[in-house]
């Protein structure tokens, strides 16, 4: 909630646009978004499609081939750049990536966009979407291999946690990759071998300080208002009239929600607490971040709002 930064007078004046705009430090007129599992990606993907076609820019995604290694090697990101060095520009790309450091590979950089979702959450939606009938049919299509038996599909999530079903269910922080594509902290983090640790205080250091020194904006579909606003005032070569046509055109971006039960048993909801507690803090400096955004560029306008409260309540 914008809550959580004071909207006080000294508060409001020290919050300046230009100072959270990191759009400004691209030298690129391309938009790198290397998104997140399960934060909404389709969504924003469709969005951008939408908008691609509205404010005449290309739009790009690469087909999702299995991975052999949650990080790449330097030669690896260096091939991969130099692809994406050859499509037209002004374009977006979307991509399920690790942040990549362009400057390093001698390129100019782009502008860095993302979503998130609160972590647990984001846990056990990712936990039911591999169990949809149309996913999991999608999946035998790319691997017979992976067959699973009815409890597979019949266990809930809450279940799965407390009998510490592995690799499912189980969110060890001494297991490297923990098997679990569905944090962010990695996505954020980069291609060193620290981000690849679950839950690492380390790993979540240097994606805050990925996130706040590169990423334009990343948003949360959490907030759906504010990341549309913010999207417009901080990219607008882009993102023009992004709340528009979203709204026009909702339930085109929402097509790939899968219901499921959200409600934890005390016992799951602590562990997943004391699991994640790292990725959570990541999650709350990005969402203070595009707090902050908003609130630098509707500050006169709140400040206005909140005098108006002060005089009236005189």
């Amino acid at each position: 909630m914008i809550s959580l930064i004071s909207l006080s007078r000294p508060s409001l004046s020290s919050l300046e646009a230009k100072q959270l705009n990191n759009t400004m430090k691209a030298e690129l007129d391309f938009i790198f978004y290397n998104r997140l599992e399960k934060t909404g990606s389709q969504s924003m993907t469709r969005l951008i499609n939408a908008l691609g076609k509205r404010n005449n820019f290309g739009t790009y995604r690469n087909v999702i081939v299995p991975k052999t290694s949650p990080i790449e090697t330097f030669e690896e990101e260096t091939e991969f750049i130099e692809q994406l060095m050859e499509l037209e520009r002004p374009s977006a790309y979307v991509e399920h990536a690790n942040y990549m450091n362009f400057t390093q590979h001698d390129t100019p950089k782009p502008i860095y966009i993302n979503l998130v979702r609160h972590p647990i959450q984001k846990v056990i939606s990712a936990y039911y979407y591999q169990r949809h009938p149309v996913i999991y049919a999608n999946t035998l299509l790319r691997n017979k291999n992976k067959k699973k038996d009815k409890i597979y599909f019949d266990r809930t999530f809450n279940d799965c946690v407390k009998q510490r079903v592995a690799p499912f269910c189980v969110f060890d922080s001494h297991n490297e990759f923990n098997n679990d594509w569905r944090r962010f902290s990695l996505h954020l983090c980069g291609n060193e071998e620290i981000c690849t640790y679950f839950n690492s205080e380390i790993a979540t250091q240097k994606a805050k300080d990925n996130v706040e020194r590169e990423y334009a904006v990343i948003g949360s579909w959490e907030d759906t208002n504010i990341t549309l606003a913010v999207l417009e005032a901080y990219i607008p070569r882009f993102f023009k009239d992004a709340k528009k046509v979203y709204y026009k055109q909702t339930p085109e971006f929402t097509v790939n929600t899968t219901p499921h039960d959200t409600h934890l048993d005390e016992e799951v909801e602590e562990y997943l607490q004391r699991s994640f507690h790292f990725e959570i803090e990541l999650y709350q400096f990005i969402k203070q971040r595009l707090y902050k955004q908003y609130i630098a560029i509707n500050k006169q306008k709140m400040q206005q709002e909140y005098e108006n409260k002060s005089y009236q309540l005189k």
